[in-house]
């Protein structure tokens, strides 16, 4: 299967195989932008589709990482208020 690259130009991402040297010049002197992951996949279709998922697990994991330490301030405060309702 074929190695794929992806470029990225506003709300557009392009998939081009990576031995295509010539299609990547010509998408750089359009103003696309390299992104840096490099996916296998036996077409364009699949590799932006495996990108597209792979995007979608970073958001979560980084919505994961910023919730933790809300959730483990709101649990600190109801456990001081009930220790403090419970303690006099």
């Amino acid at each position: 299967m074929p190695e794929f690259i992806f470029f990225k130009k506003g709300n557009k991402t392009t998939a081009l195989e990576k031995r295509d040297v010539q299609g990547a010049r010509l998408l750089l002197e359009q103003g696309y932008d390299k992104l840096f992951e490099e996916i296998i996949a036996p077409d364009g279709h699949h590799a932006l589709a495996r990108l597209a998922d792979i995007k979608k697990e970073e958001i979560l994991t980084e919505r994961a990482f910023m919730t933790w330490p809300a959730f483990v301030a709101a649990v600190f405060i109801i456990m001081l208020v009930v220790g403090y309702l419970f303690g006099n």
